[in-house]
């Protein structure tokens, strides 16, 4: 089959490899994204394998793309990691049209950002689902859904190697399948919703209101795609990019976000709601990646706060 690769790499590597060693790769299409280079090193290599390469952006997928993949005429392109919308005219360009990869269960979890929301949710499963492109985000109908467990303290990075690695199985049985529509099915219309790219707000902890278990997920979630969680000390922002629960009897008549134990070898631990207490193991800040245990040497002490923001708790900074 011939087909053509529109991805993200390395998320989409298995596909590429695949594709390849199959002889069934035409030509591969980057994103082309103001200010990011990270493509540049796999389109450097790609070329060097003699494939053909074409960068997207905004302005020529109505031009220059449509002419070229009517040129190209594939019977399938397949999409992977990838932010522009195609237009509905050159969809139907392709013999079986457009695939996209998206890493989350339809239409439940329909997004740019699914596996993030998965994972701050504390969902003990999601699922890579592979579906037909159509005008809408997110909208067509599903060749194939595979579910995929999400393991206890797995992070957003870890989870999305795991199923980048499952892809290229993936594909084989997709290619399989879409030469025949009735393997197509049409998105439940129950369950539907639709979450954005996540905000600064949502990447932000909210020590009154999220327990200990929802900063938990939210800081897998956050690592490594948003560099950790943002919350602020002594007025300044900080990432945590990982921390573990603590196995203890709950505590009471402390505040949230109150630090009640910094030792420099025990490490740095912090109150949450309903008494349960979080072990801070990796913050990120000017003072660079360094374990919690690192930051009390660097003065974070016993009876200090982290704050939801920089206005809230003024009166509990330690001066």
């Amino acid at each position: 089959m011939k087909t053509i690769l529109i991805g993200a790499f390395p998320i989409c590597f298995s596909i590429y490899k695949y594709l390849s060693e199959n002889e069934m790769l035409s030509a591969i299409c980057f994103e082309e994204l103001v200010g990011q280079n990270s493509n540049n090193f796999w389109s450097n290599s790609i070329q060097n394998e003699e494939y053909e390469t074409y960068r997207i952006n905004k302005q020529n997928i109505h031009t220059d793309f449509k002419e070229w993949l009517k040129n190209k005429n594939p019977d399938l392109v397949l999409v992977c990691g990838f932010s522009i919308k195609v237009p509905e005219d050159i969809l139907a360009i392709p013999t079986y049209g457009f695939l996209n990869v998206h890493f989350g269960k339809l239409p439940e979890n329909k997004g740019p950002d699914p596996l993030f929301w998965s994972i701050k949710q504390g969902k003990k499963q999601t699922a890579i689902t592979i579906h037909q492109m159509n005008k809408d985000w997110d909208t067509g109908k599903i060749l194939l859904e595979q579910p995929v467990p999400i393991i206890p303290g797995e992070t957003l990075g870890m989870a999305n190697s795991k199923m980048s690695y499952m892809l290229g199985e993936l594909t084989k049985k997709a290619l399989e399948l879409i030469v025949d529509a009735k393997n197509l099915r049409l998105q439940s219309n129950e369950g539907i919703a639709y979450y954005n790219r996540p905000t600064e707000k949502d990447t932000t902890i909210s020590w009154e209101t999220q327990t200990a278990d929802e900063i938990e997920n939210l800081v897998n979630a956050c690592n490594p795609k948003y560099g950790g969680v943002t919350t602020y000390y002594q007025g300044s922002p900080i990432k945590i990019i990982e921390v573990s629960p603590v196995d203890s009897q709950p505590i009471f008549g402390k505040t949230a976000g109150e630090i009640v134990h910094a030792h420099p070898q025990e490490g740095l631990y912090v109150y949450c709601k309903y008494g349960k207490i979080l072990r801070i193991n990796i913050i990120s800040s000017d003072a660079g990646v360094l374990s919690g245990a690192k930051y009390v040497h660097l003065g974070i002490k016993q009876g200090h706060y982290f704050q939801s923001n920089f206005e809230q708790k003024k009166e509990l900074i330690i001066k």
